[in-house]
């Protein structure tokens, strides 16, 4: 609602039927989920490390707190294993 109005994340059986049902087959799968629990964390340590500047740009304190938690919650999402991110190589079927 706040980070992405309207997005979603599908798991992996629905990106698979989805694909599916577009005459694509998954020909690889390529999970990194812990890899990206690294760049959030890069990610999250940089956000906080000039409030002042991002102040400045009209991010006030309530929206820098927003995306310091949103950083933080995905980065132990990833680290546990309970978030994961995909790379899927697609081709058509058939």
């Amino acid at each position: 609602r706040y980070i992405f109005p309207g997005g979603m994340l599908p798991s992996v059986p629905r990106f698979i039927a989805e694909a599916r049902d577009a005459g694509l087959v998954v020909r690889d799968d390529f999970a990194f989920g812990r890899h990206y629990a690294r760049t959030l964390n890069a990610w999250r340590e940089r956000f906080g490390q000039h409030p002042e500047a991002l102040q400045e740009k009209g991010y006030d304190a309530r929206f820098q707190r927003m995306w310091h938690f949103y950083l933080a919650y995905c980065e132990a999402g990833f680290e546990s294993g309970d978030l994961d991110v995909h790379q899927f190589e697609l081709a058509h079927a058939g």
